[in-house]
């Protein structure tokens, strides 16, 4: 009976606009960011199952996956700041225009610490400016720094008493979920800009902060910003 067909028309509509699958329509369906609700204009606050989005999409013919995804190796910080994760996605073709995007994310809380875009390859410097900038710095930071940065990047991390740790080489394992954090974001914001160059203009800002917030994770069974916040405050 909640499947009326303007609910059933924005089940469709998340599924050619984006290719999301059912966890991430019925997450749209309940709530989207602004900027994507501005772009569909689909129902907000219904509750669907994911079998029920399921049935609406074999119904039409545009369910499932061509290919399966390989699952990541497991393992978790034991609290928030111990551990973050930090990679790049780039460079992204725009209007003729290249962008890369930082994501760098809580082990312990999946909370998106970061999520940043620049129109030129970031460098060392422009990484750690954005890091001085946070309230709380981590106790450790894996990431796959290319040879060149390797050495200020490691300077940096000294200096400010965190321990730099590096992700083997071809084995993204290593950085299972800063590797998930980035399939997220392509899925949900970068692999759109194309069609919508206009969220270039701050919305990855809004993308995290429904990301941390209102956007429900099944890995940690709860949003990243109630699970990173509440422990914070209990660690102060």
């Amino acid at each position: 009976s909640k499947v009326t067909d303007e609910v059933e028309m924005s089940i469709l509509t998340l599924r050619n606009t984006f290719g999301w699958g059912t966890a991430r329509i019925q997450q749209g369906l309940y709530k989207l960011p602004p900027f994507i609700w501005e772009t569909t204009h689909c129902v907000q606050g219904v509750q669907l199952s994911r079998e029920t989005i399921n049935n609406v999409l074999s119904k039409h013919g545009v369910n499932g996956y061509p290919c399966k995804h390989k699952r990541w190796k497991f393992f978790r910080a034991e609290t928030p700041d111990d551990l973050w994760q930090i990679d790049f996605k780039g460079p992204f073709n725009v209007n003729g225009k290249k962008y890369w995007f930082l994501t760098c994310i809580d082990d312990y809380s999946r909370f998106l610490v970061l999520a940043e875009q620049f129109n030129h390859e970031p460098r060392t410097r422009e990484v750690t400016a954005l890091f001085e900038k946070q309230k709380r710095l981590p106790k450790s930071i894996l990431s796959d720094h290319g040879q060149q940065f390797k050495e200020k990047w490691k300077k940096w991390c000294r200096q400010h008493g965190i321990e730099p740790h590096f992700a083997h080489p071809s084995y993204p394992q290593d950085k299972g979920k800063v590797e998930r954090c980035i399939q997220s974001l392509n899925r949900e914001f970068v692999n759109h800009l194309r069609k919508f160059p206009e969220w270039l203009k701050g919305k990855i800002h809004e993308y995290r902060e429904w990301f941390n917030h209102s956007r429900f994770h099944r890995g940690i069974n709860t949003f990243p910003g109630e699970l990173y916040e509440c422990n914070v405050r209990k660690l102060t």
